[in-house]
């Protein structure tokens, strides 16, 4: 008589990395945003690396995890950021391999960042970001804050849609309408959604509702036009 294994029987065998993540995500909780960015982009906030790695560091050494980061491919490219203003980039595409020391599992994740700068930093700037980027998705971590990309920005293409054309067919009044003015304003100029949220933050004093007032979006629209942000 030969012995047989149901499917209800049969014991699953889960890599051990798995539950070591399991139990970072659980133990890490939230990292408040600390850092504060430049004063040309507005001086958004933004979680540091440095407090990511703080906070899982203890975690990983716990739960037996160590990783191992490879530079998949790199390139420079020169990009546009408004008239006659360029900036060289660092594009990366960073592979982080979290590996079980109890049984040698593994969890492979691919990251894509960038890191600007003129100097020699942008590669080092685009791998910490690749690097920390990983880890907020790989630990699902919280910030606890609204996203300073909150504020979506449209590309505008000036040979099809002009942003005086967008200003002037706004459909909605009030708050809304100087609301799609800023998005017009910050797509037409090359800016991130986070140059207006800092600005917001800056004039209502931290107010996380001030996209709803109609004064301070007036005020941010003003600060943008008169170059504030530079």
């Amino acid at each position: 008589m030969v012995a047989t294994t149901t499917a209800k029987e049969a014991k699953v065998t889960v890599p051990k990395i798995y539950y070591a993540i399991a139990n970072i995500q659980a133990g890490v909780g939230n990292i408040p945003k600390n850092g504060v960015g430049p004063t040309s982009q507005g001086s958004y906030k933004y979680v540091k690396n440095d407090d990511i790695l703080d906070s899982i560091s203890k975690l990983m050494i716990e739960n037996k995890v160590i990783t191992r980061p490879n530079i998949k491919r790199h390139e420079l490219v020169t990009r546009e950021i408004g008239a006659n203003r360029f900036v060289a980039m660092t594009v990366v595409e960073l592979e982080v391999t979290y590996i079980s020391l109890e049984d040698a599992s593994e969890f492979v994740t691919t990251v894509i960042a960038e890191g600007a700068d003129n100097g020699d930093k942008g590669g080092r700037k685009a791998v910490t970001q690749a690097q920390k980027i990983a880890n907020l998705l790989t630990f699902n971590i919280a910030t606890g804050e609204p996203d300073p990309d909150g504020m979506e920005v449209s590309a505008v293409s000036s040979a099809t849609t002009p942003v005086q054309k967008r200003i002037a067919t706004a459909t909605a009044g009030g708050s809304t309408a100087l609301y799609n003015e800023i998005k017009a304003f910050l797509g037409a100029n090359s800016l991130a959604g986070a140059v207006a949220n800092g600005l917001g933050n800056r004039i209502s004093g931290g107010d996380a509702n001030w996209m709803k007032d109609e004064k301070i979006l007036a005020e941010v629209l003003n600060a943008l036009k008169n170059n504030e942000v530079e």
